[in-house]
């Protein structure tokens, strides 16, 4: 009978290993027996490492813990509430996540978002809106029209081949000379 009652259970985590080639657990079931070892196969192409005191439900194959299995792994101290039904996601303790909604959005919610790409980084959409700054470390290039609401600021500016800050003209007509460059 305790091999039946063994075969799957919950269990708190204690520690986590991910330096092998398959995440192991230490865990203590919820009846107290801590079960070492413990595999915790993960969906391909996805990645975590759950918290100590994050809970898991565990199969022993055949009931022998020696052959403990995480099957599940949640922590109900940090997964978002409150969500619509349809929603999915990924969440992080602290805070940041990616949520994917029933009416076609991503909403990603993050102190820093990085993206690294070896090539390109290609956006496609009717709009792209930026509701502050906008830093460009390198060169723009803008194949369309341009339109500014506000003050263009920079140290020079090329139109048509002429720079502003060194172009003069020759004066014509009332002897004053070549004038200087733009103020």
């Amino acid at each position: 009978m305790r091999r039946l009652r063994l075969m799957i259970g919950r269990a708190v985590i204690t520690i986590v290993n991910d330096s092998l080639k398959e995440q192991n657990l230490q865990v203590t079931s919820l009846d107290g027996e801590p079960l070492d070892d413990v595999e915790r196969p993960q969906n391909y192409g996805q990645f975590s490492v759950p918290l100590a005191g994050a809970e898991a439900i565990v199969l022993s194959l055949g009931g022998d813990t020696d052959s403990a299995v995480a099957v599940v792994v949640e922590d109900r101290r940090y997964r978002p509430t409150g969500l619509v039904a349809g929603d999915s996601g990924i969440y992080h303790y602290e805070g940041h996540r990616i949520r994917l909604t029933k009416d076609g959005r991503t909403i990603v919610t993050c102190k820093t978002l990085e993206v690294h790409a070896d090539e390109l980084m290609d956006v496609t959409t009717p709009l792209a809106r930026f509701s502050d700054d906008v830093e460009i470390g390198k060169n723009l290039l803008v194949k369309g029209e341009t339109e500014s609401k506000g003050n263009l600021t920079a140290p020079d500016a090329i139109l048509a081949g002429k720079s502003t800050v060194k172009h003069t003209h020759e004066e014509h007509g009332d002897g004053g000379g070549t004038t200087g460059p733009m103020q």
